[in-house]
């Protein structure tokens, strides 16, 4: 299967979670809501990356803009999701620093026109802490629900699987880019990973409760 064909599989998957969030969207707790606007934006980012690619040759300067974005709205759903009010203000000021940095990025470090292996890397590294700090506390007020069938429990397992596993390959496409070695064997590391991440995103929006999550939130309050 050729990349394009793959890359069009890809927005398929996308496009139906965004059908699935959307669909069931008044049924989902205000993290998810945030969660299926994020899968949409990933859609539309996505497909503006592919023409912006194939006309300009080059379609970091989106990578750079979506990067602050994808960030901003993950953020968003791991507020909705945690109950501290003190974890709320430090998500609220990590996006606004994660702002600044890319700012700086781009005049200092990384240009438009370079892959932004920073604000993604470290952005990998925030998702990995709010995963850790979510199970912290589903583990203090554990749900009446299976876990299994829990929405929380699948998104967050896939977001601290995303995170470890997006860092290494962050890290890895930086360092393949600046010394032009072959990335197709990476490529394909990322297609995997990106297709298991978003399959499970749409799972946890299909199986998602508002009111058993809600419960389980509120009960941390």
């Amino acid at each position: 299967m050729s990349f394009d064909s793959i890359y069009i599989v890809y927005l398929i998957i996308l496009l139906i979670i965004t059908i699935v969030g959307f669909t069931r969207y008044k049924s989902l707790n205000k993290g998810f809501r945030v969660l299926t606007i994020l899968i949409l934006c990933t859609l539309i980012s996505e497909s503006i990356k592919k023409v912006y690619g194939k006309v300009y040759h080059n379609n970091m300067p989106v990578a750079h803009i979506w990067g602050v974005a994808e960030f901003a709205l993950y953020s968003a759903t791991f507020y909705y999701l945690l109950n501290n009010s003190k974890i709320k203000k430090a998500i609220v000021v990590a996006v606004a620093l994660m702002t600044a940095l890319e700012i700086w990025n781009v005049f200092f470090f990384e240009n438009l026109l370079q892959f932004p292996s920073l604000i993604l890397n470290i952005s990998q590294i925030v998702y990995v802490l709010y995963s850790l700090l979510l199970f912290r506390q589903m583990l203090l007020f554990p749900a009446e629900q299976s876990l299994f069938k829990q929405s929380l429990f699948w998104f967050n397992l896939n977001m601290l699987f995303y995170g470890t596993t997006m860092f290494l390959n962050f890290a890895l496409t930086s360092y393949f880019i600046q010394n032009k070695l072959d990335m197709t064997a990476l490529y394909y590391f990322s297609i995997v990973v990106n297709f298991i991440f978003y399959i499970l995103i749409g799972i946890s929006i299909l199986i998602d409760n508002k009111k058993a999550n809600m419960m389980s939130i509120s009960n941390g309050k």
